[in-house]
């Protein structure tokens, strides 16, 4: 896989809001070869997503069939320590906040959040490289 590629997990159990997701990331234009896996549940997600390596961005909706969205980021730190974690959730106290960041997420976003300003933090991470 080249330095050029860049894996982006999404796993969101909503159907409407994965297509959301998908066309907001698809629409991202980088020069770098994106690739996208969508993942509807916990279980999907754990078999795909070591298989991919690389640079890698998560983004991952809190409650999820068969896996939460923290155990999800504990075990996605147990294997890769620098991607990315977005996590995307309607819990907003400063206790969950603290708690998914402590269980490994990057950047936590409040449902509902912006999409443009979600694209471009997304896009600006890819273009600044620091991903693993």
């Amino acid at each position: 896989m080249s330095e050029n590629t860049v894996n982006i997990h999404i796993v969101e159990s909503d159907k409407l809001f994965m297509k959301v997701l998908l066309r907001t990331i698809g629409d991202i234009e980088t020069g770098h070869d994106i690739r996208i896996h969508s993942h509807n549940d916990g279980f999907a997600f754990m078999e795909d997503a070591r298989k991919s390596g690389g640079r890698t961005i998560y983004i991952i909706n809190d409650v999820l069939p068969k896996k939460s969205g923290i155990e999800l980021a504990k075990y996605i730190r147990t294997y890769d320590k620098t991607g990315v974690i977005y996590f995307m959730t309607r819990a907003n106290t400063e206790a969950d906040m603290i708690y998914a960041v402590n269980a490994g997420v990057d950047n936590y976003f409040t449902k509902p959040f912006n999409l443009g300003l979600f694209q471009a933090l997304v896009r600006r991470r890819i273009i600044r490289g620091d991903l693993a």
